[in-house]
């Protein structure tokens, strides 16, 4: 029969190999830098979504942008952001919509934006909105000019009085150019030379 001391030295060595095989598993998964969800010994964060469901997958930790990545520089640019232009990184949802345009295709100033924003209606493939794009921050889209432009340079509230310029083909880069009028062919007129002498001819018979 086991004597009361030995039992518990027994417990003791049992208790310090089960303590050397915990720190063993939790130093080899920390130095792989990634943890499996199926360590009984160690308490992670909650996993969600695909990891979840199969435990055997490695968590990999995602990746922030710094917040410097989503910053631009904005020193050079005339002006105070945000009072004297706009500041959009991505085209908001707004009002503005391809069935109220004058002409098809054609390229139209957001008001709504400030003209940061400007569309390309065409066909209607792209939505009720037309393919959307951004000037560069600074720049305003100039609806006289059919390009980005300095902000100081546009006045964005009479963009949608210009919109009709989009009916000149000369104007509107979409637009298909008129053809140049043919000019009739005329023949051009026999080349004569005072000085040449006549040619004859033998006389048959």
């Amino acid at each position: 029969m086991i004597s009361t001391s030995c039992t518990h030295n027994l417990i003791s060595i049992l208790a310090i190999f089960s303590l050397v095989a915990v720190c063993t598993d939790s130093a080899r998964v920390k130095r792989q830098g990634f943890l499996y969800h199926q360590q009984p010994v160690l308490a992670p964060a909650p996993i969600h979504g695909i990891a979840a469901h199969h435990p055997g997958l490695a968590v990999v930790p995602v990746r922030k942008p710094k917040p410097s990545e989503h910053k631009q520089d904005l020193s050079k640019v005339p002006g105070t952001p945000g009072v004297d232009f706009p500041l959009f990184h991505d085209v908001p949802p707004t009002n503005f919509h391809c069935g109220q345009v004058p002409a098809h295709p054609g390229i139209y100033a957001n008001v709504e934006t400030g003209c940061q924003a400007y569309h390309i209606c065409h066909d209607g493939r792209e939505g009720h909105q037309g393919a959307s794009f951004l000037c560069p921050n600074g720049t305003l889209f100039n609806q006289h000019e059919f390009a980005c432009d300095w902000w100081y340079n546009v006045n964005c509230a009479e963009a949608p009085k210009l919109y009709s310029l989009n009916l000149d083909p000369l104007k509107n880069p979409y637009a298909p150019k008129p053809k140049k009028e043919e000019e009739p062919a005329v023949a051009p007129a026999p080349h004569l030379n005072p000085y040449h002498e006549p040619q004859y001819y033998p006389h048959r018979r």
